[in-house]
């Protein structure tokens, strides 16, 4: 009869032991919708877009809804992100207040540039919300 190793001792294998003692994942300072806490650099991103988009959703024509709802909820992502500080670094948090500006200016164009910098030399602050600022961007330029 062969003789079995006995098994090793509880939190003894490479990785678990460790994993065990570092902090969970992170999870957000503050719950969605939260709006509190925007540091006064990042305010004007959010007073500038979340008007900018009630003025798009007051006008924007019902067959529209479906972008409308999706771009809103996208930039409530950016909102949560600037109200917990955890994605968005101080010179994007800049670059976004001046894309804010651009759009409260009516200046589409200069918008769009400072989306495609922030998108092609920040992608690792991009996410889901990116796509909702690209959204208010054409519908606040195609709403009068």
């Amino acid at each position: 009869m062969a003789s079995q190793a006995p098994p090793p001792p509880q939190g003894s294998r490479p990785g678990t032991a460790q994993s065990q003692r570092q902090a969970p994942p992170s999870t957000p300072k503050y719950p969605p919708g939260d709006r509190s806490h925007i540091s006064p650099s990042a305010m004007p991103v959010f007073e500038i877009l979340s008007a900018d988009m009630q003025r798009v959703k007051a006008r924007a024509p019902s067959s529209f809804k479906a972008q409308v709802d999706d771009a809103e909820r996208r930039l409530n992502i950016l909102f949560d992100h600037l109200n917990n500080e955890d994605l968005l670094k101080p010179n994007t948090v800049e670059d976004m207040a001046n894309l804010a500006r651009a759009i409260q200016a009516r200046d589409y164009e200069t918008a769009r540039a400072v989306h495609v910098d922030i998108m092609t030399n920040r992608t690792d602050e991009c996410g889901n919300w990116m796509v909702g600022v690209k959204r208010l961007i054409s519908m606040s330029k195609a709403t009068p």
